[in-house]
């Protein structure tokens, strides 16, 4: 969501549905969008070969810092959604428009298929 209103705010166009494509390497429009999806995917699969791997090509090609921050950046979520999903934390309406934008992101990536939306009870 975060992700979409920024690109929109941009006047950029960026096509998301790479994002929910295991095969998707690159995502056109994002800076540095092959090395933060080889983070991604070690990150998430709990791989510490890969994501060893990973973290040094994000440090070589952004910076040290910019590997920092995009650890940092994932483990706050992964620490959010553990968080919601241990608690039933209920998602709150933010209005129609924003309600509806959510569900058509959540469609568009696929989240209301992943086994952890279950927890999230409908409005």
């Amino acid at each position: 969501m975060v992700l979409r209103v920024s690109i929109e705010s941009s006047g950029e166009s960026i096509d998301l549905d790479g994002l929910t494509d295991p095969a998707c390497t690159e995502i056109k429009g994002i800076p540095h969008s092959e090395v933060l999806l080889k983070f991604s995917n070690a990150f998430m699969a709990y791989d510490p070969e890969a994501l060893a791997l990973a973290r040094d090509q994000l440090a070589k090609e952004i910076s040290p810092e910019a590997m920092v921050d995009t650890a940092a950046i994932a483990s706050n979520f992964q620490r959010m959604v553990r968080i919601a999903d241990s608690t039933g934390i209920p998602v709150e309406s933010m209005g129609d428009d924003m309600d509806a934008m959510v569900e058509e992101l959540n469609e568009q990536l696929g989240i209301n298929k992943y086994v952890s939306a279950a927890n999230s009870k409908k409005r």
